[in-house]
């Protein structure tokens, strides 16, 4: 990709934008990971499951392979032997506990408003108890201590490069944490003004609903292992689309901002969510640099000038934010609030900047962007 220098804008005259300026969304999309509570080195991210599917629910599931095929921990590998963490999650029992009617009472009125008709309407409410629970158990986990990541003070170089200052290693002890996976589901019959028809219907499909509910139930449990499992370990991969706000104007800034926009966008395509970004840090330095010459080429007061910082601050301070450098887009969040353009904006980013950085320093970790196993 032709890459943009701060040369090709030099060429840009130094004219205060007194006139109309307006800024368009420009969308672009990004990819990173969120942080799990539990940070295992990458060489110890390996996980065994085994499902247990004794009692009633085995009379379903001839054996659960098909069922551990569907756990998994993001960023880990899955072995059968020596794993770091082991999870275990026994389907214990599923039964109907019972129907119970549910009556409504129906009223036709006349055009006056008066009760000409009333009459009941049924409905069969059935529920069933499901009883699950899962214990992962992570022994002789160790993990690097890193220093904790500090809400900087404006730095006198911008280009100075986040470091990770790792202290020794500290042992944890075997860790076990149990999980609940038990839950209730419930199927509603359609309404009906005739009690006894529903009641046929109800014997005449009650095998079928058990097995539809037993299935729901068993989904419900592995969806929520699963959520558990990566919330505490898991590198959970997330994709999204974000905003840039580019100027549109006629002049030559315009197209020159269209240009640069458009490579940001070009460069975030390259991102993924498990793999480095230091070579997208450093292709995106001449755009940070442009972008940052903005906010000294237009220091006028009026409201054209303001928009054109207002769009070099914002973009930046996404930028910044999505290469995992929060306390740079806290910065740039401070400036769009002192730019008096559109302070709630510059809130956003530092609060957002803000909750990456208590992520990062719960953690121990600087980035988003963790290889997998």
């Amino acid at each position: 990709m032709k890459k943009i220098t701060l040369l090709c804008f030099s060429f840009c005259s130094l004219f205060s934008f007194a006139q109309k300026v307006d800024l368009d969304r420009f969308y672009f999309n990004v990819n990173y990971q969120d942080i799990p509570v539990t940070i295992v080195p990458l060489e110890q991210r390996t996980f065994s499951t085994n499902v247990i599917t004794d009692g009633p629910i085995s009379n379903e599931f001839d054996g659960a392979r098909v069922l551990n095929d569907q756990l998994h921990i993001y960023g880990w590998k899955k072995v059968t032997e020596g794993a770091s963490v082991s999870v275990n999650l026994n389907l214990a029992d599923f039964y109907e506990e019972g129907t119970k009617v549910e009556t409504r009472t129906v009223e036709e009125k006349d055009k006056d408003g008066k009760v000409i008709r009333s009459y009941p309407m049924y409905t069969l409410v059935t529920t069933y108890k499901g009883k699950a629970y899962a214990n992962v158990i992570a022994p002789n986990i160790e993990k690097p201590a890193a220093a904790p990541v500090q809400e900087a003070a404006k730095p006198t170089n911008r280009f100075l490069k986040s470091t990770n200052q790792e202290a020794p290693a500290e042992a944890s002890g075997e860790s076990k944490k149990n999980y609940n996976l038990s839950n209730t589901v419930t199927i509603k019959s359609a309404e009906n003004v005739n009690q006894s028809y529903l009641e046929r219907e109800h014997a005449k499909n009650r095998r079928v609903n058990f097995n539809k509910s037993l299935r729901d139930f068993i989904d419900g449990a592995i969806r929520n292992a699963n959520l558990e499992l990566n919330y505490n370990y898991g590198f959970t991969p997330i994709s999204r689309q974000e905003q840039l706000w580019i100027i549109d104007s006629k002049e030559e800034e315009g197209a020159i901002q269209k240009e640069a926009i458009e490579a940001v966008k070009v460069q975030f395509a390259t991102m993924k969510a498990d793999q480095s970004i230091d070579k997208l840090t450093q292709d995106l330095q001449p755009l940070i640099e442009y972008f940052e010459s903005l906010k000294t080429k237009y220091k006028e007061d009026n409201k054209g000038s303001k928009k054109i910082r207002y769009s070099a601050y914002y973009n930046l301070g996404k930028i910044y934010l999505y290469l995992d450098q929060p306390e740079k887009a806290i910065i740039e969040g401070e400036g769009l609030i002192a730019n008096d353009y559109d302070k709630g904006d510059g809130k956003d980013i530092i609060a957002s900047s803000k909750k990456l950085i208590e992520k990062f320093n719960k953690s121990q970790i600087r980035t988003r962007h963790n290889p997998s196993l």
